[in-house]
């Protein structure tokens, strides 16, 4: 019996072994927003003058302009819960010499933010990421921010020093987020581990 009982700990705590090994592998994505059929709420600065020139494609909206602009979007209620990276797809075009500073907000169902900057971008087709786990300044989480229901994104756009036109199209905001699966094995090891100490004891 006390065989059995050891042989059922180093099993747990192999699962629990493997989950941190397979956890950065075994990931999911949760979408925020796929810019198709996107209608932002509300467009502010540059991006709601009529110097601005907006495009909604099949799969991606497109704005052109020059200075800082940004939106803000209803999203719903998305569950990202355990979520661990943010990724932003987009094409960055636009005057020669063009430099634009993409900025991704997530608002939760109490109000919390987190933001996430990219500034100094040059042309061409980027998915822009961050990790929740190092994250460079300024970007920044809100303690407490509910990443099981988030509830607004606002993005926004800083040229800084670059006075031509820009022209950013979003492709996707997606965050990452363990798959089922991990979160089990690492449970399990978890298990392991108190049963182990509890039996040194």
């Amino acid at each position: 019996m006390k065989r059995n009982a050891r042989w059922l700990t180093a099993a747990i705590a192999i699962a629990g072994g493997l989950a941190s090994v397979n956890s950065a592998k075994a990931q999911n994505f949760v979408t925020i927003d796929n810019f198709q059929a996107f209608v932002p709420n509300a467009l502010y600065a540059s991006w709601a003058t009529p110097a601005a020139t907006i495009t909604q494609h099949p799969t991606s909206w497109e704005v052109a302009s020059s200075g800082y602009g940004s939106l803000w979007k209803y999203e719903g209620d998305i569950n990202a819960s355990g979520a661990s990276q943010i990724k932003l797809s987009l094409n960055i075009s636009g005057d020669s010499g063009v430099i634009a500073g993409p900025i991704v907000d997530l608002v939760d169902n109490t109000g919390k933010w987190a933001q996430f900057y990219w500034y100094g971008q040059t042309a061409g087709n980027d998915v822009l990421t961050a990790s929740f786990s190092a994250l460079p300044a300024p970007d920044y989480i809100t303690a407490g921010f509910n990443f099981g229901d988030i509830q607004h994104i606002h993005l926004e756009c800083d040229p800084g020093s670059f006075a031509g036109v820009y022209d950013l199209q979003f492709q996707n905001l997606v965050v990452t987020v363990p798959e089922p699966a991990t979160m089990t094995l690492v449970g399990l090891g978890v298990l392991g581990l108190m049963i182990a100490r509890r039996r040194v004891r």
